[in-house]
C-alpha cells in the first residue's frame, strides 16, 4: 500500500492495538477484492456479536457499583445517601465506593477493547486485509486499530492536503471537549433522570441500578458505531481501486485530470477530517495521474467543470460521490460542494445515489464510483 507512514504517531494503547491486529490476521499479503456473501455473513455476525457483548458488559460494570453502592450503605451504616457536598462526612464510602467504580469501569473498557478488537480483526480477514509487519506503518492498517478503539483520527497532513486548514480551532476543540467526556455526560444526564422519576415512584431502592441500561445501551452504541466505521475502511482498498480504475478509463486530458485530483483535495478539505481512506485514494491518485496535490480555490475548480466536456463531468462527478461516500457518514460541506458541482453542470446532485455508494462501500460490493 502506498499511504504514508503512520506508526510513528501511535501512541502506547494504539500500538497495543496494531499489535493485536497483527497476530490475530496472519494473511501475509492484502487480497484486494470483492466481497463474498459468506464474507458479509460473517461480518454481520461479527458486528451483532460484538453490539450484544459490549452492552452486556456495560450492564454488568453498571450492576456491579449499583450493587457496590448498596452494600457500602449498609457495611457503613449510611442508612442515607452519601452526599458530595460534604465528603468529609461520607469519606470512607466515597473512597471504598470511588475504588470499585474505578475497577469496574477499567475491567469494562478492557473488556469492550478485546471484544471490538477481535471483531475488527474478523473484518479485516473477511475483507482479505493484511496486517503483517511490513504493512505496519501504512495508514489504513492504524486507522482499523483506531476504529476499534475508538480513537479519532490523528490532525496530520494528507500528501500535502492539510485537511484541517480551514477548521476552526475552537470548533476542533470543542469536538475533541465533548468526544471525551460523551460517555460520562451522558450517563450523567441519565441518572439524574432516572433519579427524579424513580424517587417520585417510591423506588429509592432502584436508583444506584439507573445506570444499567444506561451503559448497556451507550456501550452498544458504541461497538455498532466501530463496528460501521471499521467496515468502512476495511473495504477502503476496494471502493479507492475501483474509483481509480473508472477514472483511469475515462482516458481524461491533462487537464480533466488535474479537475479530477483538484476536486477530491477540496472534498477533503471541507470533510475536515484525515480519514485513512482519504490518504489511500490520494496516495492511488497521483501515482495514476502523475500529479501532486494541492488546495484550489473552489470557484476555479466549478468554472472548469462548468467548461468541461459530458464525459469529463461525468468522470469526476462519479469520483466526487465516491470520494464523500468513503468517510462513511454525511458532512454538510462536502453536500454542498456536491450539489454545486452538480448545478454547475447542469445536473441536480441526487441523495440517493450517495446513500446507494455508501451502502456500496460498506458491503465491500463492486461499481463504488457508480
Amino acid at each position: 500500500m502506498e499511504t504514508e507512514a503512520d506508526e510513528k504517531r501511535l501512541n502506547a494503547v494504539e500500538r497495543t492495538g496494531l499489535a493485536f491486529l497483527q497476530r490475530s490476521c496472519q494473511r501475509d499479503d492484502s487480497q484486494v477484492r470483492p466481497w463474498r456473501d459468506e464474507d458479509r455473513a460473517r461480518i454481520r455476525r461479527l458486528q451483532a456479536r460484538a453490539i450484544v457483548l459490549c452492552g452486556l458488559a456495560g450492564a454488568v460494570s453498571a450492576a456491579l457499583i449499583g450493587a457496590a453502592d448498596l452494600w457500602l450503605r449498609d457495611a457503613l451504616d449510611a442508612g442515607r445517601e452519601p452526599s458530595l457536598l460534604s465528603p468529609g462526612r461520607d469519606a470512607a464510602y466515597w473512597a471504598w465506593f470511588g475504588g470499585i467504580a474505578l475497577l469496574a469501569s477499567l475491567l469494562e473498557l478492557l473488556a469492550m477493547y478485546w471484544l471490538l478488537l477481535r471483531s475488527v480483526a474478523g473484518i479485516a480477514d473477511a475483507a482479505g486485509l493484511s496486517f503483517s509487519q511490513a504493512d505496519a506503518e501504512d495508514a489504513l492498517t492504524t486507522g482499523l486499530s483506531r476504529a476499534a478503539l475508538d480513537i479519532p483520527n490523528p490532525r496530520r497532513s494528507l500528501h500535502g492536503i492539510d485537511p484541517y486548514v480551514r477548521a476552526s480551532r475552537l470548533k476542533l476543540l470543542v469536538y475533541t471537549v465533548l468526544y471525551r467526556i460523551k460517555v460520562g455526560a451522558t450517563s450523567f444526564i441519565v441518572r439524574i433522570l432516572a433519579r427524579r422519576v424513580l424517587a417520585r415512584g417510591g423506588l429509592r431502592m432502584l436508583l444506584p441500578f439507573a445506570a444499567v441500561p444506561v451503559f448497556a445501551g451507550w456501550n452498544a452504541l458504541i461497538a455498532w458505531w466501530v463496528i460501521r466505521e471499521a467496515r468502512v475502511r476495511a473495504a477502503g482498498p476496494l471502493a479507492v481501486s475501483e474509483a481509480v480504475a473508472a477514472l483511469e478509463r475515462a482516458r481524461l486530458d491533462d487537464d480533466g485530470k488535474r479537475l479530477a485530483l483538484d476536486a477530491v483535495a477540496e472534498l477533503v478539505v471541507a470533510a475536515e477530517d484525515a480519514h485513512p481512506n482519504y490518504d489511500l485514494l490520494l496516495a492511488r491518485l497521483r501515482k495514476a495521474l502523475g500529479l501532486e496535490t494541492r488546495i484550489p480555490e473552489w470557484s476555479a475548480v466549478r468554472d472548469q467543470l462548468a467548461h468541461a466536456d459530458a464525459s469529463t463531468q461525468h468522470a469526476v462527478l462519479g469520483l466526487m460521490v465516491t470520494t464523500t461516500a468513503l468517510r462513511g457518514r454525511g458532512c454538510r460541506r462536502q453536500r454542498r460542494l456536491l450539489e454545486d458541482a452538480h448545478a454547475a453542470c447542469g445536473q441536480t446532485f441526487d441523495s440517493d445515489a450517495m446513500r446507494t455508494a455508501r451502502q456500496r462501500i460498506a458491503e465491500g460490493r463492486c461499481d463504488a464510483g457508480g
